[in-house]
């Protein structure tokens, strides 16, 4: 009996030395959020008020409240969803919920949602929601670019006669004109605006030629009863535009142009012909009685507006991206908050890296927020405010963000406090027509930092940014390998070394048909050459090996490359792709190990490989993004938590 106790006693002593064996560790969700999306005001029968909303998270959360006593009366999650772009109100009181590829539905009362299912085949993510009559409901999806109805009693079926835009992916945004029956549906990658006829089943193209060039029709708000017709308030945005247009349905005019417009709060006076909607932390009004109306601020309020409501008392009241419900009294332009007990909940790793305070910092996605864990301590630390970073590096002491959408540079001095409200970190600037900056290298013989991108929604080009660290001055050199984006970079001997991708941003369709990998001149802000690495379509992950030579990724193959020569000299395959993807921007990431092996993800796989025998071998599922750290462990995410793994004899 003894001996078997000390078999099992040494057993779990071999098991649990990691100073001799290797050893998987999870440590737990990193990143955190209280951020909320789709919302609305909701009242019972008895006129009794509430507010709904989601919370990103995994899952998302539905939560609702009492508006009297700020009660929460509902906590739900949302199976298979991480966030719902849009939440509406039917005819009947249901409120309905959008996911991925699904939607939910709520009545009041209930303790938790109803799971309705797929939308249609094949959807990936349902974007709007608008109320029908008769307890209808509309969505638009990606990526088929698709909008669906859905009745309780005859469940889905599409009304958009195939792709409402041909060619596109989204539709980001409807609103439906109960007194005709026809659907208006915002488009993207490429803007469009189409009048989808329920009756006739006809559908047409309404946006004007000044609006086509940009990327998204992304928010809309149809509002009926005004004088001279009924309107359709649409906010555009693209890389480098973002605005609103006012499109009169009665007349086919486009009537106005303003700055800016949350158009969920869009709501009209029952009284008179004035709108009310909110814009960057400002209610606005604008008097269709007036010959010439104009917008006119007339109050302020705190956060980005989700959904607005009447009030009882006929106050405008508004959720925000604050987490506030704000009341406006119209009358004496006061205003009240109302905080809502938001559950913060985690949300999924989308970089992780290494940093000069030697702590894994790991940035969320799509609510953005970054943590840190630090593997002296065991400790994690919230650092809040900043939105989803692509790409991160440092330079000395300070570590630098590549931020979407449209491309954000940030610095952070990590021996100062983090401080948002403040300069730390500090906001540099934004790349011109790009969006993400995957791609972050430091360059200290030049005291410089390089970024290179992927451009904005459907545009093809990336570009490389150079930015000077000591004065924060940047120039960006655009379309430098032709209809590619720039994912990758590295030093190598001396030399930048990069890597391109024929995936231009969402919604893009290539004219490139191999990726590149290329040496960028940082004085003469040149290309010096470039070569193809067979028939694939990207060229990421660039690293240095273990034995000192340069790898990378062509696609699902890792490869070793001659920078002298110009030539592969060696090739894995580790991953083949059936059919082309939708995009490839970061493919394959590894590390090379001080035990001589190369540690590596690709394809949401942790492996190991051996340059010497030429083994592969697969360590762990369901895993992506790697780095090292001055520990000599490898760090990666699973999710929503942060992984390390210590190899034999370290």
């Amino acid at each position: 009996m003894n001996k078997i106790f000390s078999i099992i006693f040494l057993t779990f002593i071999s098991l649990t030395d990691s100073s001799a064996y290797a050893q998987l560790k999870n440590h737990g969700p990193q990143v955190f959020a209280a951020t909320i999306q789709g919302s609305q005001f909701l009242k019972d029968k008895n006129g009794k008020e509430y507010v709904f909303t989601v919370a990103r998270g995994l899952p998302a959360q539905f939560v609702g409240y009492e508006l009297k006593t700020g009660k929460m009366i509902v906590k739900s999650a949302l199976p298979g969803t991480d966030g719902a772009w849009d939440m509406e109100k039917a005819s009947d009181n249901t409120i309905y919920i959008s996911g991925n590829g699904m939607i939910y539905s709520y009545r009041l009362g209930d303790s938790k949602v109803k799971e309705l299912g797929e939308v249609l085949p094949n959807q990936k993510v349902v974007w709007d929601l608008v109320a029908g009559k008769n307890g209808k409901i509309y969505g638009g999806t990606y990526p088929d670019c698709l909008v669906f109805e859905y009745h309780p009693s005859t469940g889905f079926k599409e009304v958009s006669l195939g792709a409402a835009q041909e060619g596109d992916h989204y539709v980001r945004s409807l609103a439906f004109h109960p007194q005709s029956e026809k659907l208006y549906a915002g488009v993207g990658t490429h803007a469009g605006l189409i009048e989808l006829d329920l009756k006739k089943r006809t559908k047409k193209q309404l946006l004007s030629e000044k609006y086509k060039k940009h990327e998204f029709v992304y928010d809309m708000q149809l509002i009926s009863g005004l004088k001279s017709g009924d309107r359709l308030f649409a906010w555009v945005n693209s890389s480098n535009f973002t605005g609103t247009f006012v499109y009169n349905l009665q007349t086919g005019q486009y009537e106005m142009e303003l700055p800016d417009l949350e158009a969920k709060t869009i709501l009209k006076d029952p009284k008179s012909n004035k709108v009310f909607y909110t814009a960057r932390g400002k209610l606005m009004q604008i008097d269709f009685a007036d010959v010439k109306p104009v917008a006119k601020q007339i109050a302020s309020i705190n956060g980005t507006g989700r959904a607005s409501s009447w009030t009882a008392d006929g106050r405008f009241a508004v959720i925000t991206s604050s987490n506030k419900v704000n009341y406006v009294d119209l009358k004496q332009g006061k205003v009240e908050e109302q905080k809502l007990a938001i559950p913060k909940t985690p949300i999924s790793i989308q970089t992780i890296f290494w940093g000069p305070d030697n702590k894994v910092w790991s940035a969320g996605y799509l609510a953005g927020q970054h943590g840190t864990y630090d593997p002296q301590t065991d400790q994690h630390t919230d650092y809040p405010g900043l939105h989803q970073t692509e790409g991160m590096n440092n330079f000395g002491n300070k570590l630098y963000f590549g931020i979407y959408a449209k491309a954000y540079l940030y610095s952070y001095d990590v021996t100062q406090p983090w401080d948002v409200k403040t300069t730390n970190p500090k906001y540099i600037g934004q790349i011109k027509d790009q969006d993400r900056p995957f791609a972050v290298l430091p360059v200290k013989s030049r005291q410089e930092m390089l970024f290179g991108t992927v451009p904005g929604y459907g545009k093809l080009g990336g570009a490389i940014t150079q930015l000077n660290v000591n004065t924060d001055r940047y120039e960006t050199y655009s379309n430098v390998i032709p209809n590619q984006s720039i994912v990758s970079l590295i030093e190598y001997k001396g030399k930048i070394i990069a890597g391109s991708s024929i995936s231009g941003g969402l919604g893009a369709i290539p004219t490139e048909t191999k990726g590149r990998i290329f040496e960028w001149d940082p004085e003469t802000k040149k290309v010096v050459w470039e070569e193809t690495i067979d028939d694939f379509w990207s060229v990421s992950g660039l690293f240095v090996g273990p034995d000192g030579e340069l790898w990378g990724f062509a696609d699902g193959t890792l490869f070793q490359y001659d920078v002298e020569q110009k030539k592969v000299t060696y090739k894995h395959p580790i991953y083949s792709y059936q059919s082309k993807p939708s995009h490839i921007w970061r493919n394959g990431l590894a590390v090379a190990h001080p035990n001589g092996l190369i540690y590596l993800t690709c394809n949401d796989v942790f492996y190991s490989f051996d340059i010497k025998s030429k083994k592969l071998t697969t360590i762990k599922d369901n895993a992506s993004l790697m780095i090292l750290g001055t520990n000599n462990k490898v760090y990666f995410r699973q999710g929503t938590d942060l992984w390390s793994y210590t190899p034999d004899g370290f």
